[in-house]
């Protein structure tokens, strides 16, 4: 069996290794961030593009200082730490690190400008419920690894299974158009890519929603 202090079971690809409490209650706020797509489809286009690009913004703006400021970043961490990943707490030399937040609002505003509203946020919807599961799944069951990754079979399965549930319910959305975007969002979850999945995964799928609505 892996050793789970050198493996994060379906966790991040980088050092973002976190105890199972916290890694739990960091993916909690998915859940609560599903007030992100209530938003776009109760406020509409504009209002939601002027209210997430304002947070991502700052968010970045945030990130930016801390890296060069040591006291902001002490009391970004000593209120938010136990739920930030290691690699988003220390910052080298002044190296800028984008956190986990600031990207899921960088995802929201691009997702608002580009795509309709309705696409918007059933991405945004089934990456923040599919992660959280698969962070579940994999941390609870996983075993079998998708090659080098630390990602699992069964994370990325229950990434999937969560996605296809959504897809069924979802207003606004046909199932099999769903489908496609929660297979395409799931591959693109388990990939072992640079680009942070908060950003990635909901991109992928609202860009294949969109073409299959277009076939």
């Amino acid at each position: 069996m892996p050793d789970p202090q050198k493996h994060d079971m379906h966790g991040r690809h980088d050092s973002g290794f976190l105890p199972l409490r916290r890694e739990l209650m960091r993916k909690s706020l998915h859940v609560l961030a599903l007030v992100i797509p209530a938003a776009m489809l109760l406020l509409g286009k504009p209002p939601s593009i002027v209210i997430f690009g304002g947070l991502a913004f700052l968010g970045i703006v945030l990130d930016i200082i801390r890296a060069g400021k040591a006291p902001l970043n002490y009391w970004i961490v000593n209120f938010f730490g136990s739920l930030m990943r290691p690699r988003e707490k220390e910052l080298p030399q002044g190296r800028v690190v984008v956190n986990g937040a600031t990207w899921a609002m960088l995802s929201a505003f691009l997702l608002v400008l580009f795509f309709p509203v309705q696409v918007a946020a059933f991405a945004f919807t089934i990456f923040m419920l599919g992660d959280a599961a698969a962070a579940l799944a994999g941390r609870r069951m996983g075993r079998i690894r998708l090659g080098k990754s630390p990602k699992t079979l069964e994370g990325s399965l229950a990434f999937l299974a969560t996605a296809l549930l959504i897809s069924l319910v979802f207003p606004g959305i046909y199932f099999w158009h769903g489908a496609a975007s929660s297979l395409a969002a799931c591959i693109a979850e388990a990939a072992p890519l640079p680009l942070d999945d908060n950003l990635r995964v909901p991109l992928v799928a609202a860009l294949t929603m969109l073409a299959v609505q277009h076939l």
